[in-house]
Protein backbone atom coordinates (compact mmCIF):
# COMPACT_ATOMS: atom_id res chain seq x y z
CA UNK A 1 0.00 0.00 0.00
CA UNK A 2 2.79 2.41 0.93
CA UNK A 3 4.53 1.78 -2.43
CA UNK A 4 1.33 2.48 -4.33
CA UNK A 5 1.02 5.92 -2.67
CA UNK A 6 4.65 6.73 -3.47
CA UNK A 7 4.12 5.79 -7.12
CA UNK A 8 0.94 7.88 -7.28
CA UNK A 9 2.77 10.92 -5.88
CA UNK A 10 5.40 10.59 -8.58
CA UNK A 11 2.78 10.18 -11.31
CA UNK A 12 3.61 6.55 -11.92
CA UNK A 13 1.16 3.68 -12.03
CA UNK A 14 1.70 0.71 -9.76
CA UNK A 15 1.22 -2.61 -11.46
CA UNK A 16 -0.14 -5.29 -9.22
CA UNK A 17 0.95 -8.82 -9.97
CA UNK A 18 -1.72 -11.43 -9.75
CA UNK A 19 -1.07 -14.00 -7.15
CA UNK A 20 -0.79 -17.43 -8.66
CA UNK A 21 -3.30 -19.55 -6.89
CA UNK A 22 -3.58 -23.30 -6.86
CA UNK A 23 -6.82 -23.01 -8.81
CA UNK A 24 -5.09 -21.05 -11.59
CA UNK A 25 -2.25 -23.55 -11.70
CA UNK A 26 -4.69 -26.45 -12.05
CA UNK A 27 -6.59 -24.59 -14.77
CA UNK A 28 -3.39 -23.87 -16.72
CA UNK A 29 -2.33 -27.51 -16.39
CA UNK A 30 -5.71 -28.71 -17.66
CA UNK A 31 -5.56 -26.37 -20.66
CA UNK A 32 -2.06 -27.56 -21.50
CA UNK A 33 -3.13 -31.21 -21.28
CA UNK A 34 -6.10 -30.61 -23.60
CA UNK A 35 -3.86 -28.84 -26.11
CA UNK A 36 -1.33 -31.65 -25.94
CA UNK A 37 -4.05 -34.23 -26.53
CA UNK A 38 -5.37 -32.27 -29.52
CA UNK A 39 -1.91 -31.92 -31.05
CA UNK A 40 -1.21 -35.62 -30.53
CA UNK A 41 -4.51 -36.57 -32.15
CA UNK A 42 -3.81 -34.26 -35.09
CA UNK A 43 -0.34 -35.72 -35.57
CA UNK A 44 -1.42 -39.36 -35.31
CA UNK A 45 -4.66 -39.10 -37.28
CA UNK A 46 -3.05 -38.83 -40.76
CA UNK A 47 -1.03 -41.95 -40.04
CA UNK A 48 -4.16 -44.14 -40.01
CA UNK A 49 -2.59 -46.50 -37.51
CA UNK A 50 -5.67 -48.69 -37.55
CA UNK A 51 -5.60 -49.21 -41.33
CA UNK A 52 -2.94 -51.77 -42.22
CA UNK A 53 -3.43 -51.19 -45.96
CA UNK A 54 -2.14 -47.64 -45.63
CA UNK A 55 1.10 -48.95 -44.10
CA UNK A 56 1.62 -51.50 -46.88
CA UNK A 57 4.72 -51.32 -49.05
CA UNK A 58 3.46 -53.84 -51.65
CA UNK A 59 1.07 -52.84 -54.42
CA UNK A 60 -0.79 -54.43 -57.30
CA UNK A 61 -1.70 -52.35 -60.35
CA UNK A 62 -5.25 -52.52 -61.64
CA UNK A 63 -6.80 -50.99 -64.74
CA UNK A 64 -10.28 -49.70 -64.04
CA UNK A 65 -12.99 -51.33 -66.16
CA UNK A 66 -16.39 -49.83 -66.97
CA UNK A 67 -18.73 -49.83 -63.97
CA UNK A 68 -15.83 -50.45 -61.56
CA UNK A 69 -15.83 -48.54 -58.31
CA UNK A 70 -13.27 -48.29 -55.56
CA UNK A 71 -15.54 -50.49 -53.46
CA UNK A 72 -15.81 -53.28 -56.08
CA UNK A 73 -12.05 -53.29 -56.59
CA UNK A 74 -11.47 -53.42 -52.84
CA UNK A 75 -13.99 -56.28 -52.51
CA UNK A 76 -12.01 -58.34 -55.05
CA UNK A 77 -8.92 -58.15 -52.83
CA UNK A 78 -10.54 -58.81 -49.46
CA UNK A 79 -12.70 -61.49 -47.84
CA UNK A 80 -14.40 -59.32 -45.18
CA UNK A 81 -16.45 -56.18 -45.78
CA UNK A 82 -14.58 -54.49 -42.91
CA UNK A 83 -11.29 -55.09 -44.73
CA UNK A 84 -12.85 -53.90 -47.99
CA UNK A 85 -13.79 -50.60 -46.32
CA UNK A 86 -10.19 -50.11 -45.11
CA UNK A 87 -8.80 -51.08 -48.51
CA UNK A 88 -11.19 -48.70 -50.32
CA UNK A 89 -10.00 -45.89 -48.06
CA UNK A 90 -6.39 -46.82 -48.79
CA UNK A 91 -6.95 -46.97 -52.56
CA UNK A 92 -8.46 -43.47 -52.47
CA UNK A 93 -5.59 -42.08 -50.43
CA UNK A 94 -2.71 -43.86 -52.22
CA UNK A 95 -3.97 -42.81 -55.65
CA UNK A 96 -4.94 -39.26 -54.67
CA UNK A 97 -8.56 -39.79 -55.70
CA UNK A 98 -11.36 -37.43 -54.71
CA UNK A 99 -13.09 -38.38 -51.47
CA UNK A 100 -16.07 -39.82 -53.35
CA UNK A 101 -13.67 -42.27 -55.06
CA UNK A 102 -14.73 -41.33 -58.59
CA UNK A 103 -13.01 -43.43 -61.28
CA UNK A 104 -12.86 -43.46 -65.06
CA UNK A 105 -12.47 -46.50 -67.32
CA UNK A 106 -8.86 -47.17 -68.28
CA UNK A 107 -7.45 -45.43 -65.21
CA UNK A 108 -4.62 -47.33 -63.53
CA UNK A 109 -4.74 -47.68 -59.75
CA UNK A 110 -2.25 -48.89 -57.19
CA UNK A 111 -3.90 -51.31 -54.78
CA UNK A 112 -2.09 -51.89 -51.47
CA UNK A 113 -1.59 -55.59 -50.69
CA UNK A 114 -0.93 -57.19 -47.34
CA UNK A 115 1.39 -60.18 -47.73
CA UNK A 116 0.02 -61.91 -44.63
CA UNK A 117 -3.45 -61.96 -46.24
CA UNK A 118 -2.39 -63.23 -49.68
CA UNK A 119 -2.82 -66.95 -48.88
CA UNK A 120 -6.44 -66.26 -47.84
CA UNK A 121 -7.09 -64.56 -51.17
CA UNK A 122 -5.55 -67.42 -53.13
CA UNK A 123 -7.97 -69.86 -51.49
CA UNK A 124 -11.04 -67.93 -52.70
Amino acid sequence: MFREREFEKQGMIAVKKKKSTKKNAVRKFAVRMVLLAMLTAAAVSPLHLGNAFLRSTDFDTVEVARKDSVWTIAARYTAKSEDAKDLAEAIIEVNGLPSDGGLRAGQKLRVPILKERLPKLAER
